[in-house]
């Protein structure tokens, strides 16, 4: 009888769907696809739109509070940031990215233009309305 119940114990775990106990557990977190993202911005509306770049370099649209490919959720928004709330699966549990850009771009968009001046008092312009 001993011998038959020490078998059955070596079985038990096999016969229930354990996993294996020296085997490392497989991890529920995307943090290899999490890693890769970057966040692009943010277009300003009634409901502002994050755009962030995947992994698979798709761009996706993003709003607070929606639910991800990933499985995390959208818990922060704004010009300068994006927060992902993974909901337990990664640890940390809060993923965030600062917006990147290219710089020339923001270069080019920040600059102000000087106001330009009609040239009145030159030369060639009072020839011309000067009604020859």
């Amino acid at each position: 009888m001993q011998g038959k119940q020490g078998w059955l114990l070596l079985l038990l775990p096999l016969l229930l769907g354990m996993r294996d106990p020296f085997k490392v557990p497989e991890s529920r977190c995307p943090d290899a696809a999490l890693s890769q993202w970057q966040y692009a911005g943010i277009v300003m509306g009634p409901v502002p739109v994050g755009i962030v770049r995947d992994e698979q370099a798709r761009w996706l649209r993003v709003r607070h509070g929606e639910t991800l490919p990933t499985g995390g959720r959208v818990a922060a928004l704004n010009e300068q940031e994006l927060v992902i709330d993974t909901l337990g699966k990664c640890e940390p549990p809060l993923w965030r990215w600062q917006r990147q850009g290219t710089k020339q771009h923001e270069d080019r968009d920040s600059r102000t233009a000087a106001p330009r001046q009609p040239n009145a008092g030159s030369t060639s312009r009072s020839r011309d309305a000067g009604g020859r």
